[in-house]
């Protein structure tokens, strides 16, 4: 679980899961919101294969996000099971959240 409050800006949800990616995380699931001008995010992650991500990966996501900005709250997972149940039952989509805010016509999901 990956905590990120920050300065709320335009693009900021675009560029962080663009960092996670390019590093090989993948979000099984997001909570965003913001409170007042600050973006309070939580992301639970997997590596590619939907297992728990190695510490280094975090720690170079970490650095090029921001150390002070992304804090790790936990990465292991708190029975075997979980992990997999919070994959099978809340895959994040960006082609969802898209859908649903009302910015693509099409779901491809």
């Amino acid at each position: 679980r990956l905590e990120l409050c920050t300065k709320d800006r335009v693009g900021l949800l675009s560029d962080v899961t663009r960092i996670f990616r390019e590093n090989g995380l993948s979000v099984t699931r997001a909570d965003v919101s913001t409170q007042g001008d600050k973006a309070v995010n939580v992301f639970y992650v997997t590596d590619a294969s939907g297992n728990p991500v190695d510490r280094r990966i975090v720690e170079a996501t970490r650095k090029e996000i921001g150390q002070s900005i992304l804090q790790v709250k936990d990465l292991t997972p708190s029975s075997p099971n979980s992990q997999h149940e919070v994959a099978s039952k809340s895959r994040f989509s960006f082609g969802t959240f898209l859908y649903s805010l009302g910015l693509i016509n099409s779901q491809q999901v």
